[in-house]
């Protein structure tokens, strides 16, 4: 039988990722609960970014990139972020 519990810990702290996307999501001009709202982006494909963000390993490296960007940086997106087409595609 599968252990789900174990699995969920090895892809990291879901309140961790969570809070880095939705950073990036801001870094990116994109509003994750309004692109919800407006059909542009499904909960379960914004579980899925959850999820990839989780499993990437690169959550040190996306603090770091978030740290660094300024108030008034252009919209952007890290390169190596797993979700970076869907914010791609949904930033204005």
């Amino acid at each position: 039988m599968k252990d789900m519990a174990a699995e969920a810990r090895s892809l990291g702290n879901i309140f961790r990722h969570l809070w880095l996307l939705r950073a990036v999501a801001r870094a990116a001009g994109v509003d994750l609960d309004q692109a919800v709202k407006a059909g542009q982006l499904s909960g379960l494909d914004y579980a899925r970014m959850v999820t990839s963000c989780r499993g990437a390993g690169c959550s040190k490296s996306c603090a770091l990139w978030i740290s660094s960007r300024r108030d008034d940086d252009t919209p952007a997106v890290p390169e190596f972020c797993p979700t970076a087409a869907v914010f791609q595609r949904l930033m204005p």
